[in-house]
């Protein structure tokens, strides 16, 4: 199948299947698409809506021949339930807020494509396959994780090299996106398909990590030849491995300057997308993170457990990284190995 015809029908899926925008109620709701032509995976991406959006009661804007004044009071007196799609080569501002938290606020729902211009253009068809409707899929996995680690009281992840991290005494309600709209808000940015917890309580999250993948600057993947140790003691990181390329250590002094001079490992994150691979990559960390996969964050940073920690200690970074992971196991019970979950 031609590149333009798999996002054609992906975007066909995302507006019929996921927004559910030919029926009710959603059919009688106005629906914007914004988008820029700055990068070759935007104009797929746009020319690809704009097609399935041609007989719809929709509004099609190109953002650089838009009047910045005059777009921001269109959206934000958009009526309740009105859905805009965003998409971007890089993350549209029109002013101090981003526009999906903002149209969020005022119960507009939005869904955006960000960072196109970051994909190399061997990622366009992964791109794609990232984006394909397979929400059945997500919502079965999905469930099954959470109602078996909602009902636990450990977690061992094992890495290649045999480093382990445990974790003990309960966890946090496991949270959904499997972007089921049925339950869920009528916004998030694409690819997604997750599931995330936390330890409850950080002193029992001990043990060691194997990395060979981790962010930088840039929002671009790092993958190193062999892999570098972390060490967790009540969920507190530190890495004295040789290993360790000097860019990662800079990442941890960078967090420490800010979070009280330590570095904390927080989220743990469930990535469901089994078309997102090591090979099938996407460059953008932002996207590569989403596949069939588990990723640790290090940070003080969260929204949803933000009462956990004392209102006046400094929560700022979020950064993923990526263990070697061969098997993950909740209680007893291994659901992960083979790159895939086996629940």
């Amino acid at each position: 199948m031609k590149i333009e015809d798999k996002f054609t029908q992906a975007t066909k899926d995302i507006l019929e299947k996921n927004l559910k925008i030919l029926e009710k109620p959603y059919s009688d709701n106005e629906i914007l698409l914004i988008y820029d032509l700055e990068s070759q995976l935007s104009i797929l991406l746009s020319e690809a809506y704009i097609k399935n959006l041609e007989d719809i009661n929709s509004e099609i804007i190109d953002i650089n021949k838009s009047n910045k004044e005059e777009l921001i009071k269109r959206l934000w007196e958009l009526k309740e339930n009105s859905t805009v799609i965003l998409v971007q080569s890089t993350n549209f501002r029109l002013d101090n807020f981003r526009i999906r938290l903002q149209l969020h606020n005022n119960n507009v729902w939005c869904l955006e494509h960000n960072h196109l211009l970051y994909m190399k253009d061997n990622e366009y068809e992964n791109y794609s396959d990232a984006i394909k409707y397979m929400t059945p899929y997500y919502n079965e996995l999905s469930t099954k994780l959470k109602k078996i680690s909602d009902n636990s009281d450990s977690m061992k992840f094992v890495c290649n090299d045999w480093s382990t991290l445990v974790i003990s005494g309960w966890f946090e309600w496991m949270k959904q996106n499997t972007w089921d709209y049925e339950w869920k808000k009528r916004g998030w940015t694409l690819p997604i398909w997750e599931n995330f917890t936390e330890a409850k309580y950080f002193n029992k999250v001990n043990g060691e990590l194997s990395v060979n993948i981790y962010p930088w600057m840039d929002f671009q993947i790092n993958k190193v030849n062999k892999s570098f140790k972390i060490k967790i003691i009540n969920s507190i990181v530190t890495c004295n491995d040789n290993n360790a390329p000097n860019n990662f250590i800079e990442l941890l002094d960078l967090i420490k300057k800010s979070e009280n001079n330590e570095v904390m490992l927080r989220e743990l994150w469930f990535w469901l997308n089994p078309n997102i691979s090591d090979d099938k990559q996407l460059a953008d960390v932002n996207f590569f993170e989403r596949k069939a996969w588990f990723h640790v964050s290090l940070w003080k940073k969260h929204q949803i457990y933000r009462k956990k920690l004392d209102k006046n200690i400094v929560q700022r970074y979020h950064i993923d990284i990526f263990p070697d992971i061969k098997e993950i196991y909740i209680d007893n019970l291994k659901i992960f190995e083979n790159n895939k979950y086996i629940i």
